[in-house]
């Protein structure tokens, strides 16, 4: 097979898509999959019934993946849920970093142990927390919580497995409220990873910077277009660029962390870090990124892709963007099935994908290599990758929120560059902390501008329409 992990990728993706159409129990399914393992095993010297049988192999492993995740440990908390016991004691540790909202705190919390009816009982499982209290909780920290517990979804559990549905993507199946400082009690361990808490403590660092420097709306934008924050940006921002198709840039992807290689690059050469130490630097720094924006989907995309490339670099190989895009799909979706039915993830990919397939057949077909001036030929790439990243996410984007946006390839050669500039200035601005008061300015410039562009956009006949 040319190219045998981007048709095993399809092959597990089309399993876990056949199992969410199906009503088949995790055990025949893991039979057949353990048979079809030894036929495989069997068949190693007959290369085409070989690539035949590890391609349903593949498949099959797709489908159980998927089976898999629906299936609750015998400790699942959801397992001591009773509507008439409340409130309940649940003991456990803050997963995330967290967001606050008035005297109002939210996070993730990994459950360890329930009190019911004055039993303790060892449980497992995350569930949604929110606190209603003046303290600060940090990732990590160990709590006992005494408050009401609910269902995240109040409809029967066959409906809460309904894909489109968030908290069920994410394993949280149910929404703790704590009234007061009375029901927490607050405990002196802090069990977090420690790379994933150093992340957390300078992504607070690097947030209290750029609110030191610039105005509260570039202040959002740049927490949004560099951190991640994307509730920090003002929605009126966020609406607007829907509208053109421009939301993306609110969103950390593969060009962040492509600007956080290119910084490290620059500073260990600056340092007079020999090359393999340069390399072997990046991978931690990309992981610390990947955790101080949420760990989201495109984020663990590029961030996997590019320790991908750095490793083939290491080893001195040649790196390939379909085989990494294809080990970054199958790490995601080994760990969280789910994740394939999740919009940040089809658009994440789907963009890629576009870009590295339909991107060189349009160069091809316009013959955009022939032009000689520079400067035209790379306005011309820049309006073929946005045409072509477009055209990848178009579906998605009219399906999930029904707008289509003709001026989006427009918005994009001009926007994209001033988001590009803006984060360049975001991220020189924390990396020389000195020259900030002098960075902070062209931020706030290049800010103003982007918001003028993409209001000029709007006003351009049929830039955007709603679909019923």
């Amino acid at each position: 097979m040319e190219r045998p992990l981007v048709s095993l990728t399809l092959a597990f993706c089309l399993g876990i898509f056949f199992a969410s159409l199906i009503k088949v129990h995790f055990l025949p399914i893991y039979i057949l999959t353990f048979l079809f393992l030894i036929f495989v095993y069997r068949v190693t010297k007959k290369k085409t019934i070989f690539n035949a049988a590890l391609l349903i192999l593949v498949f099959l492993l797709g489908l159980l993946n998927l089976k898999s995740a629906f299936i609750m440990p015998a400790d699942d908390i959801s397992n001591y849920f009773f509507k008439s016991a409340s409130p309940y004691a649940i003991k456990g540790i803050i997963e995330n970093e967290p967001q606050y909202i008035n005297n109002r705190a939210a996070f993730l919390f990994k459950t360890e142990e329930i009190h019911v009816e004055r039993l303790a009982r060892s449980c497992s499982g995350n569930i949604t927390v929110y606190v209603k209290s003046k303290s600060r909780f940090f990732y990590g920290e160990e709590l006992l919580l005494y408050g009401n517990l609910y269902p995240s979804f109040r409809k029967d559990r066959r409906r809460l497995r309904n894909y489109n549905f968030f908290p069920y993507h994410q394993g949280r199946l149910f929404v703790m409220n704590v009234k007061n400082d009375s029901g927490i009690l607050k405990f002196r361990i802090n069990k977090g990873f420690p790379v994933k808490r150093f992340a957390i403590w300078l992504k607070g660092k690097v947030e209290t910077a750029i609110l030191k420097h610039t105005s509260t709306v570039t202040a959002g934008i740049l927490n949004a277009m560099i951190l991640g924050e994307k509730r920090s940006a003002p929605w009126f921002v966020s609406a607007e660029m829907m509208k053109t198709g421009t939301v993306h840039i609110l969103v950390v992807s593969g060009f962040n962390v492509g600007i956080v290689v290119f910084i490290v690059i620059i500073l260990l050469k600056l340092l007079r870090f020999p090359r393999r130490m340069r390399f072997f630097t990046m991978i931690p720094c990309l992981v610390v990124y990947c955790f101080m924006t949420g760990s989201s989907t495109p984020v663990v995309r590029a961030t996997v892709m590019a320790v991908v490339f750095i490793i083939a670099h290491i080893i001195r190989r040649e790196p390939d963007i379909p085989n990494s895009l294809c080990i970054a799909a199958l790490f995601i979706l080994a760990f969280n099935p789910l994740q394939l039915f999740d919009i940040g993830f089809q658009l994440s990919f789907a963009s890629v994908i576009s870009i590295i397939y339909l991107y060189p057949r349009i160069k091809s077909i316009l013959r955009a290599g022939s032009l000689k001036n520079r400067f035209l030929k790379l306005l011309l790439d820049s309006c073929l990758v946005s045409f072509a990243a477009w055209i990848g996410t178009l579906g998605f984007i009219a399906y999930y929120f029904r707008i289509f946006s003709p001026v989006t390839v427009l918005a994009n050669i001009i926007i994209v560059p001033l988001a590009t500039l803006i984060t360049l200035c975001g991220f020189s601005m924390l990396a020389i902390l000195p020259l900030a008061q002098f960075l902070a300015p062209c931020c706030e410039a290049a800010v103003l501008l982007l918001l003028k562009a993409n209001a000029l956009m709007l006003k351009l006949p049929a830039a955007y329409f709603y679909l019923p």
